[in-house]
């Protein structure tokens, strides 16, 4: 690629260059192109290698008012002098379009099975890649350009990863053109390739002050907001004795009160967390505003006078101030095996009532609701290979076996599609 890109250099280069710039970038803005060069010089070498591709593939001069593919020029009469493998490879590049495919199995160092998104009906083609299927999992997106290579599929080269939903957005726009127009195959491969590049390049210089995904309370569907009132207590004994009488409520003044609900399953979730603090100073702690109403209402009406309401503090998880106020983690004294069996149950507790469960994704059905709707059954599968895609990439960096929520799809009635 590299002999073939300096040649076009030499031999065309104001042509070449107006080419590249205009169908590489062409669809960014001055301002966004500069934003490029403050890029890390990794995702720089990404760009440098993903447009060499596409030049070479997909790229096309204006010579004498005419267009000529570079692909064409480079192979043809003229043109440089490449080994017989390497004239192989650039008919290899020609020969195929670019395309956004999803990750449905790997075997790192050896290679993935690949789903077209925007073949729907195409079936899952193997392709044979050590690098890439060392660092993608299950459910990843990307675009990538296959091709032919010793009587299997390999990636061209140049890989352009998304994160899922962008990904996923990127499909519906291409869907959608190709849905309402019917397009050559030429143009079709335009219409993919320049909206593959240009979806990918407007990602990388997003900004990072964009607002993170709202987080929401899996029990109770409310926006997850971390919220501390704060009491004055005006007698400690009548507080402590009241608190000791309940049947929802565990823990004393020195380990701190929890206060919770019994599910069905025996399993119990916790409501509102209470620790003294000082001499006069109580504080309780909820996952959300609402359950920090609950629960001022149950202590006013619980302990009278003891207590007197102060002030309350909102925290927003994904804020500066939570992440500055997270303490660094210390090395458990746990053995990792012993850590990853813990996991596993917390896990398997986490996800055994999840089907059942109300949740806002889901305009407020459960799970097994939501799959009896024709309009939402879709939004149930991207749940469940959102939940695999995280777990993947959480044992890619700690380590161990990844927990299988099979028995969610088998209990849902879905198959991995």
């Amino acid at each position: 690629m590299q002999k073939a890109l300096a040649w076009l250099a030499e031999n065309y280069r104001e042509a070449a260059s107006e080419a590249y710039f205009e169908g590489f970038f062409g669809e960014l803005s001055e301002e966004e192109q500069d934003s490029l060069d403050l890029l890390p010089d990794g995702l720089q070498g990404m760009i440098r290698i993903n447009s060499g591709e596409w030049m070479l593939a997909d790229g096309e001069l204006m010579l004498g008012g005419k267009s000529h593919r570079v692909i064409d020029l480079v192979l043809g009469t003229g043109g440089p002098l490449l080994p017989a493998r390497g004239r192989e490879w650039l008919l290899a590049l020609g020969e195929f379009s670019m395309s956004l495919y999803e990750v449905r199995e790997t075997t790192p160092g050896e290679g993935m099975q690949v789903a077209d998104l925007l073949d729907p009906g195409a079936p899952p083609v193997w392709v044979r890649e050590r690098s890439a299927s060392q660092g993608l999992v299950r459910w990843d997106v990307f675009g990538a350009r296959l091709a032919r290579q010793d009587g299997t599929w390999v990636f061209s080269g140049a890989l352009y990863p998304f994160e899922r939903q962008d990904g996923l957005v990127c499909r519906d726009e291409i869907l959608a053109v190709l849905k309402k127009k019917k397009l050559c195959a030429e143009d079709r491969r335009s219409l993919v390739g320049v909206s593959l590049i240009d979806n990918w390049l407007t990602g990388l210089i997003a900004p990072d002050d964009e607002p993170p995904p709202r987080l929401v309370d899996a029990a109770t569907g409310d926006e997850l907001l971390l919220t501390t009132d704060r009491y004055r207590v005006t007698d400690w004994p009548a507080l402590e004795k009241i608190l000791a009488a309940q049947n929802d409520v565990d823990g004393d003044r020195h380990e701190g009160w929890n206060r919770f609900v019994e599910l069905e399953d025996g399993r119990c979730r916790n409501l509102a967390t209470l620790e003294a603090k000082g001499k006069d100073s109580l504080e309780v702690f909820c996952r959300t505003p609402q359950l920090a109403d609950q629960a001022r209402a149950w202590l006013e009406q619980l302990v009278g006078g003891s207590v007197t309401y102060k002030i309350r503090e909102v925290v927003d998880p994904r804020s500066a101030k939570s992440r500055a106020a997270a303490k660094p983690a210390s090395e458990p004294d746990i053995p990792k095996e012993l850590q990853r069996q813990l996991m596993h149950q917390y896990l398997a507790q986490h996800y055994a009532t999840w089907p059942e469960i109300p949740l806002p994704a889901l305009k407020g059905k459960t799970p097994q609701q939501a799959v009896q709707d024709r309009k939402l059954r879709p939004e149930v599968l991207e749940l469940l290979k959102s939940m695999e895609q995280l777990e993947a990439r959480r044992v890619r960096q700690t380590g161990g076996e990844a927990f299988d929520v099979g028995f969610l799809w088998q209990r849902l009635g879905l198959e991995r599609s």
